[in-house]
């Protein structure tokens, strides 16, 4: 027996596991160039033979299906949170990048973290808010630069 239709079967599996583990919608056109490598074995004995449909199957899926998969990918989609990037916020205790604080936006309190390190926000302090991941806002100091005429 060739060892062709088991490199072709074991390239086709790792490729389905690769692809499972990122969903890039990349590793399935080349899982099926392998499965058709792996059926053109039945053709060919010939290994130049068996890449060249692996090549050539894989190519094409990849060029022809990749753009409907981008388009069917979901996009983000806006919450009620976003719309509360870029506002300001009051700290209520000490935030930096590495200690997790807090700070009230609009009468709710939150969990807030510095987005640069070695950035300090003091009790009463203002604070523009950058990101929101869950219910943890990431938050900038609001620097005032003196006016000069």
């Amino acid at each position: 027996m060739s060892i062709d239709p088991i490199f072709w079967l074991i390239a086709a599996v790792g490729f389905l596991i690769l692809e499972g583990m990122t969903f890039n919608m990349t590793s399935i056109w080349f899982a099926i160039g392998s499965a058709a490598a792996l059926l053109s074995c039945l053709a060919s004995g010939s290994f130049r033979v068996q890449a060249l449909v692996f090549i050539l199957v894989s190519t094409v899926c990849l060029l022809a299906f990749r753009p409907l998969a981008n388009r069917l990918r979901r996009q983000h989609t806006a919450t009620n949170g976003d719309r509360n990037i870029g506002r300001e916020a009051t700290v209520l205790t000490v935030v930096t990048a590495e200690a997790t604080g807090r700070v009230r936006l609009d009468g709710v309190d939150w969990n807030a973290r510095c987005a640069t390190p070695g950035d300090r926000l003091e009790p009463g302090q203002s604070c523009r808010i950058t990101e929101i991941h869950s219910t943890l806002l990431i938050v900038e100091p609001i620097r005032t630069e003196p006016i000069t005429h």
